[in-house]
């Protein structure tokens, strides 16, 4: 079956972390937990909504980069630095699908690294 790594330049660069953006097995992509960095590593502190969106932007272009999309999406799961918002999480997460054809998907509260109030990580077919 082969294994591929998926990178995107549309992405942040993974640092010093030694993790794949997203890796490709069969007709699968697991995407690691994406945090709420732009291009530039940069994190809208603070600023829910900004992190919420700048997540999923990051889940696109990876999805996109190994030739699948938002539409493939099977299973998401978003951690959360405060459970006071998951109404915003919901308001936005619903805009990156179509209306029906949601993944499934669990929400889990927990401490997450420095400024961060979300991340997300999911899986989708290729």
């Amino acid at each position: 079956m082969g294994r591929d790594i998926i990178t995107s330049d549309k992405v942040f660069g993974s640092g010093k972390a030694p993790t794949s953006k997203a890796v490709k097995v069969g007709n699968l992509i697991f995407v690691c937990g994406m945090p709420p960095f732009d291009v530039n590593r940069q994190v809208a502190k603070g600023d829910f909504q900004a992190q919420m969106r700048q997540c999923m932007d990051n889940i696109k272009a990876v999805l996109e980069a190994g030739g699948s999309s938002m539409d493939e999406v099977a299973k998401v799961t978003v951690f959360l630095a405060r459970e006071s918002d998951i109404p915003a999480m919901n308001e936005i997460y619903r805009t990156y699908f179509k209306e029906g054809n949601y993944p499934a998907r669990t929400a889990i509260e927990t401490k997450l690294q420095g400024d961060f109030l979300v991340e997300i990580e999911c899986v989708a077919e290729a």
